[in-house]
């Protein structure tokens, strides 16, 4: 097949990809919901036998493996059926679970993260399959489950199966993504005081966020009059800001410390939660790390541009009588996650509280002189006539579950990133762009006999 032949099979397709996309957004797979996951998954193999390819499912229905060709390489594609809740639907614009198109968008959670991308990958591989020419490599797709949360499914998966020998994850940003940053997910868990000496208002409860990864766009508290340790009144205090994935925190307002403004200015007596919810504002308020002593003397790491540190206070509730406090970090390359761990540590013994649930996903890097990225380099600039560079990542994606997995698409320069956020829509012309790309790359890669090991 030439360029324009691959390019003309994908447009012919839209309609059929469209299709397929909008019975997959229709699964509420949001990762805690096990029975919508494996839904989710049995569709996308069911989609891939239909389409000609192998399918199954392996690690206990935890990561499905969608295959097309031989050889003695294998491109991998790293992706994800799992989304993050809606969450407050009164802020979506369409029913999240309904995909909706509108003035050329598609709207509805997972179309961009990562349902979208799946499907097109799948009619990429489907047009190498249609052209009727001999492959000398083996695609292999690996669809996980956990991939907004744990990623309990990769783990499984890397011990037990082999590895794709390189490829790429549809879960980030064009242009090429060969740097990733490091990832610390915890818990801070401090025990409530409940004694109230004085008579007056006091906090009495905050929540704020839906998921670990996304800073908060709304934040409750309940304060409360006591009079003789009895509560008299209460009455809700709600706050609003933009909520967008952690990884880049800058691009949101967290609600929580805007709660934290509020609550300060309401004169109420201090308690324990009242103190912590202070230090929370104060210790994270600057996302990169200033008053926890942990900001990022450059931006750079051998030349190359990694960033700086980030921290979010994303979910955040009462349970019993304790408070929790997830802490999501985005570090850059070079920098130790133990050193962060550490002051965070500190921080929480000197509010009495404790780290728990402690996650750690390393910073990713891949030369840029690899064959196979030159090569997708190359797809990049044929498909959509953009310069192919090597950029950061800022998410965290499965290129950090197998060596030699990068982070591509499908998030055009210039377009809005609505990942994690009310509304998320994937406009068509970048779904057709996405499917252009990821066709000639696969075809250069696949149909020649060169190793780009």
């Amino acid at each position: 097949m030439s360029n324009d032949e691959l390019i003309e099979y994908m447009v012919k397709h839209l309609g059929d990809i469209e299709k397929n996309l909008r019975g997959f957004i229709a699964i509420p797979s949001v990762s805690d919901d096990k029975e919508q996951v494996d839904r989710a998954l049995d569709y996308a193999l069911d989609l891939g036998t239909r389409l000609g390819f192998d399918s199954r499912a392996v690690c206990n229905h935890q990561v499905g493996l969608i295959e097309i060709g031989q050889g003695p390489e294998t491109v991998g594609i790293l992706a994800h059926v799992d989304v993050v809740p809606p969450g407050d639907r009164e802020d979506w614009n369409t029913e999240p679970f309904v995909m909706t198109k509108r003035k050329g968008r598609l709207y509805g959670r997972g179309t961009l993260d990562d349902k979208g991308p799946v499907v097109v990958c799948l009619y990429a591989m489907k047009a190498l399959l249609d052209s009727g020419e001999p492959m000398h490599k083996k695609i292999q797709m690996i669809l996980g489950t956990q991939e907004e949360v744990d990623w309990v499914d990769m783990d499984e998966y890397v011990k037990k199966y082999p590895l794709p020998d390189y490829g790429f994850t549809p879960d980030g940003e064009f242009p090429l993504c060969n740097i990733e940053k490091g990832i610390i997910d915890c818990n801070m868990i401090f025990k409530l005081d409940e004694k109230r000496p004085a008579n007056g208002w006091y906090l009495t409860k905050v929540d704020a966020g839906v998921m670990d990864n996304a800073v908060p766009g709304k934040a409750k508290a309940m304060v409360e009059k006591f009079d003789q340790g009895n509560s008299m009144w209460s009455r809700e205090i709600v706050t609003t800001g933009k909520a967008v994935h952690s990884c880049q925190p800058e691009k949101g307002d967290n609600a929580l410390f805007h709660l934290a403004d509020t609550v300060e200015q309401e004169g109420l007596c201090e308690n324990r939660l009242y103190d912590i919810l202070i230090m929370l504002r104060d210790k994270f308020g600057d996302i990169y790390g200033k008053a926890l002593g942990l900001y990022s003397d450059g931006e750079t790491y051998k030349g190359e541009f990694v960033h700086r540190n980030a921290f979010s206070v994303t979910r955040t509730f009462i349970k019993g009588n304790q408070l929790s406090a997830h802490v999501n970090v985005r570090f850059a390359y070079g920098t130790e996650a133990d050193e962060i761990l550490s002051v965070l540590e500190e921080l929480a013994a000197e509010y009495n509280g404790r780290i728990e649930d402690i996650c750690t996903l390393p910073a990713v890097f891949v030369s840029a002189a690899r064959p196979f990225i030159k090569e997708f380099g190359d797809a990049y600039e044929e498909g959509t006539g953009r310069k192919h560079e090597c950029v950061l990542a800022y998410g965290g994606s499965y290129a950090k579950a197998m060596p030699n997995i990068v982070s591509w698409g499908p998030i055009f320069p210039g377009d809005e990133d609505t990942c994690h956020e009310d509304n998320e829509y994937w406009s068509e012309a970048s779904l057709l762009g996405n499917a252009k790309v990821f066709a000639l790359a696969l075809y250069k890669v696949v149909m020649s006999e060169k190793s780009y090991k």
